[in-house]
Order: structure tokens, then sequence, then C-alpha cells
């Protein structure tokens, strides 16, 4: 099986935790692609250290540091997200599927039945946005679709899990520029830039699979309510893919919703000294975080303005 990640060196611990809870659901033998520009020698040795002791392979392939420097970044994204856009180009010629994943992701259990899925001629395999997937509720009032001038009702994927067809993209000659035609062209209608502009590119060779290989925790309360999703999503139980969306990650000592005490429990191995020394006291720490919060909201509203 073949994995590509691509993160920062701030985000190797948290690349680590997920390949951990990959190499413990699945026993067959991994090649790790590691693209990267910022991640000093020690760092890197870490990560092969870990991988190869965990018997299995560690390909790291350096991008130039000055690659994509130019490209828009918002939010807690950063230019490596960029990077995955090169797979086709910089991963061996022999090899024809990877399967890329972002780091702030739990794996639950085997991922071999959705990596070795027949591609049926398309370049992607991927996973709805439940979300945003078509919901007039969009951030900006507008669906996906209409948003970034799609055809009406187009899917809408999210990319932090893809399965990519590396030997129909090269033959087909893809080329990261077009994206960044794409990004250019519509600049001011961009949310998620690099995701926005795969959807536009790859919408009519992209296959749609189950949520269950990229769900996002965060739908199980407050976002099922906001987005009104179907009985169908929210009733899903025991995913093998846990995707931790959004901003506020859970490797934050404060962070709780279903599934982080499972990460918190593989994160500890690579974790800050203190974050372990803080672990059994999570629910102090964030009773303490959420009072902190409420006290804040009622002194700025006795005092608006101040």
């Amino acid at each position: 099986m073949n994995v590509l990640v691509t993160v920062s060196q701030n985000y190797c611990r948290y690349m680590m935790t997920m390949l951990k809870s990959l190499f413990k659901h699945n026993k067959c033998s991994i090649t790790v692609y590691l693209l990267y520009s910022r991640i000093d020698d020690k760092t890197l040795g870490k990560v092969r250290g870990f991988i190869e002791k965990s018997g299995n392979v560690f390909m790291p392939l350096e991008v130039g540091a000055d690659v994509f420097d130019d490209a828009p970044v918002n939010m807690h994204f950063t230019k490596e997200m960029y990077y995955r856009l090169l797979a086709s180009r910089m991963l061996p010629e022999d090899e024809e599927r990877v399967l890329y994943m972002d780091p702030d992701i739990l794996i639950r259990g085997s991922v071999e039945e959705f990596y070795n899925l027949p591609f049926d001629g398309n370049m992607l395999i991927a996973m709805s946005d439940p979300p945003q997937t078509n919901d007039p509720k969009c951030p900006d009032n507008r669906p996906h679709w209409q948003r970034l001038g799609m055809p009406e009702g187009s899917a809408y994927i999210n990319s932090g899990v893809l399965l990519m067809n590396l030997a129909l993209m090269r033959e087909r000659n893809f080329d990261v520029s077009e994206i960044f035609e794409i990004i250019e062209e519509k600049r001011s209608d961009l949310l998620y830039p690099d995701q926005d502009a795969i959807n536009i590119y790859f919408r009519d060779s992209i296959k749609i699979w189950k949520n269950l290989y990229n769900y996002n925790p965060g739908l199980l309360a407050s976002e099922v309510f906001k987005w009104g999703l179907s009985k169908k999503y929210r009733r899903r139980e025991n995913p093998i893919i846990v995707h931790f969306m959004g901003p506020v990650k859970p490797w934050s000592i404060h962070y709780r919703n279903k599934y982080c005490y499972e990460y918190q429990e593989a994160y500890k191995e690579f974790a800050p000294f203190g974050y372990r020394i803080l672990c059994p006291f999570r629910p102090v720490v964030a009773i303490f975080g959420y009072s902190l919060t409420v006290f804040c909201l009622i002194l700025h509203i006795k005092r608006p303005g101040k």
C-alpha cells in the first residue's frame, strides 16, 4: 500500500500519530511517501526511525523551498497542502495509485478495501464534504457548485482523503499549473483554495465513495443541527477514517468530541512533555477553559467596546 503525506516540520508529530493508527489496523506492507520542504534532518530521522521500526518503508521526497510561494493560503492551511498535486510527477513511474491523507486523521480500521477500489476510469476516489454539499446554508449563502461556477448539483468532495490514480493522471498529462490557473481565475470565490480548485478541475473524474473513510466528528452535535444533515449521515457509526476538520484540533488539551480520547491516546507517544503531564487532568483543563470563555463573554457584554 502506498500512502502520501505532505506536512511541515510543526506537523510531523501529528503525521506520526496518524501513521501509528494506520499501522495498528493495517498489517500489510506500507510505503510512506512524504513530500516536504521545511523539515530538518533530525526530525526526518525521527520520522524514518518510527516508520521503519514499524516494519514499513519511508520515502521522503523534497520539494523546492520556493515552489508554491505565491499560492494562496488562509486560516490553518499552509502551502504544503498543494504538494499532493505533485504526486503523479514526483512519485516513481511504476506506482499506479497512492492514498493521500491529511495529518489530522485517526484511522480505526483497515483501509485496504478502500485502497483497492477500482477507479472506473476516474482520476480520484474521494468522499463528499457533508456539511456544505449543495447546501444553501454555505457560509456565503450559495451552494458550492454555484459559488464555483460548476454545473448545477455537482458533488463537492473533501480533499483530506484522496485515492489518486497516478497512472491515469500521467496518461492525461495532468499539470499542477492548471490548478493554479483555476485559483487565479476564481480567487475571489475560493473558500478553501486547493480543495475548491481540485473540485473544479477533477469534477468529471471523481468517484464518490462512502463517508465511512472520511468522517467529520464535528458533525455529531452542533454541526448536525446547523447543517440539517440526513439521518443516514447522523446515524453512521464506527467510521474507519476520522478526519478532525477545521481549525480546532484533537491534539489541543481542551479538545472534546467523540473519538478525541482515542486520538489523544495515540498522540501521547509523540506529544510534548507538558502535554503528557497534563493528559490525566484533561477534564479539569477543559472545564477551566470553558469557564474562562464564559467569563470573558460576560465581561464583554457588561462592558461593550472595552
